[in-house]
């Protein structure tokens, strides 16, 4: 008894003076200071891959629409057209709402951005040599006239091609 009597105060004198003052680190500036740093870099990744992809798809977009005004009455070529648009502007609202988000990953935007840009070249390409290897001819009957259209258009029964 006598020996834990004295044990305590020593271990508690030891405690005590073994510990000097100890102050917190100022983690609120050091946070804030991270945070806007990593917010910065994240602002610039994000312009750096809209400066990259916007152009590309800017560019597969008005050719899309360019064979769209070539060919205004073909419905295949228009179903076509449909599909790919909708496609076209799935991927481009996917990708504009990933990088507003301050949670997504930019590097699996960029890496999906630059395959659905290889993506949308190869069907675009597809999708102008469509273009190119159908025509439209213009059949009559009296006064009544169908425009026909497809790789080999033929006129209807009773029609005679223009």
């Amino acid at each position: 008894m006598k020996l834990r009597n004295l044990m305590f105060p020593l271990i508690l004198s030891l405690i005590v003076a073994g510990s000097g003052q100890s102050f917190a680190a100022d983690t609120t500036s050091t946070a804030t200071d991270t945070a806007t740093a990593t917010t910065s870099s994240r602002a610039l990744q994000v312009t750096a891959i809209q400066g990259k992809y916007n152009p590309i798809f800017d560019a597969e977009y008005a050719r899309i629409m360019v064979v769209k005004k070539k060919h205004p009455s073909d419905a295949y070529v228009l179903l076509n057209i449909d599909i790919i648009l909708k496609d076209f502007l799935e991927v481009r609202r996917v990708i504009d709402t990933s990088l507003q988000s301050a949670t997504s990953d930019l590097d699996a935007m960029d890496s999906y951005a630059d395959e659905e840009t290889g993506e949308f070249q190869v069907t675009i390409t597809n999708l102008e040599q469509l273009a190119l290897t159908r025509t439209t001819i213009t059949c009559v009957k009296l006064k009544v006239s169908k425009k026909v259209s497809g790789v080999k258009p033929k006129c209807p029964t009773g029609y005679k091609k223009k």
